[in-house]
């Protein structure tokens, strides 16, 4: 999805610009936000599947919460790394998992694999997030792809915050 794409790059241009604050940067962050502005009026049409893929939001968020209290009857946490060196690598995966749903309009919903391990952490960050998703998209209906497009964003900005606290924090537990 060109938007997505596009969405992204103004992200990139605008950080950028805000480290740099030159002319280079304003240029490239006004040309990747005109590109936005296009593609927001083609999304914006009405499309009867855009609401697919807010009930794969939905169905992912309810797996992902009901595995993560899984987990815990055990007495375990969701595993962090995923056999990587990386804590984030659970956010990357859970990330994903949304961008198919994105990409595929709802065809295609993959469930956040998880792996429990014994490292505690403050997960309950993760599960806040799960029903949050959960109760604003209940509420409502995807009438287009800008919709959805903006939940995903919205979605991955409040996640990986979630995981940014964490780690700041330092409540994502010892590797």
């Amino acid at each position: 999805m060109k938007s997505l794409e596009a969405i992204e790059r103004f992200q990139s241009a605008h950080k950028h610009y805000l480290k740099t604050d030159n002319e280079d940067s304003r240029k490239s962050m006004a040309q990747t936000l005109q590109t936005v502005k296009v593609l927001q009026t083609e999304l914006s049409a009405p499309d009867e599947e855009a609401d697919n893929v807010r009930i794969a939001f939905l169905k992912q968020v309810t797996v992902l919460e009901q595995n993560i209290n899984t987990i815990h009857l055990k007495d375990l946490y969701p595993d962090l790394y995923r056999d990587s060196e990386t804590p984030f690598r659970l956010l990357t995966d859970i990330l994903d998992s949304f961008k198919i749903s994105l990409l595929s309009k709802g065809e295609s919903y993959p469930f956040i694999e998880l792996s429990s391990s014994s490292n505690e952490w403050k997960d309950h960050g993760v599960i806040a997030f799960c029903r949050d998703v959960r109760n604003h998209l209940t509420e409502t209906k995807f009438n287009n792809l800008w919709d959805a497009l903006q939940t995903y964003q919205k979605n991955k900005t409040q996640l990986s915050y979630t995981f940014e606290i964490l780690s700041m924090t330092g409540n994502l537990g010892k590797h």
